[in-house]
């Protein structure tokens, strides 16, 4: 039920997001803002940051690295658009800035998530654990040694 209900909320996040870059888009191509160099330009960064946003949120939630390497790259693509359209003639300084944003975001995951390579490489897993620490430990059934049948440990 829990699994549905994340689905549901991440359904309607996602139209909302939807909704409001179109209009967004629709004031920008409508008002003479000129703020943007086109308006499905703006409704492209609108999407990517709404979803790198929603991305980096179920990043948290479901501590997938996944989700936070989506969440990077959706960031990174609108931050070089904005450096792009705010600096002007010095537009090559996004793709400086960009890959240290996906940096932070890498070293962001890897803290967040930690290492699993080790876990991995033990056969661990942070839910089995937690599972096998909530059951109360059974006793296991003794065994019969063959000496305990005989007195002398022959058969005959």
């Amino acid at each position: 039920m829990k699994l549905k209900k994340q689905r549901v909320i991440i359904g309607i996040v996602s139209i909302l997001i939807l909704m409001v870059s179109l209009v967004i888009t629709l004031c920008d191509a409508f008002v003479p803002w000129d703020i943007w160099l086109h308006p499905i330009l703006t409704f492209l960064f609108c999407i990517f940051i709404g979803f790198g946003v929603l991305c980096m949120a179920m990043g948290f939630a479901k501590k997938s690295v996944w989700f936070f390497f989506i969440s990077a790259l959706l960031i990174g693509l609108a931050l070089i658009y904005a450096i792009a359209m705010t600096v002007g003639d010095k537009w090559w300084i996004g793709f400086i800035i960009v890959p240290v944003v996906w940096a932070i975001f890498g070293i962001l995951s890897v803290i967040y998530n930690g290492n699993r390579t080790e876990d991995i490489a033990l056969n661990k897993s942070p839910d089995k654990e937690a599972a096998e620490a909530a059951e109360p430990e059974k006793e296991l059934p003794k065994i019969k040694s063959f000496k305990d049948n005989s007195g002398n440990g022959s058969n005959g």
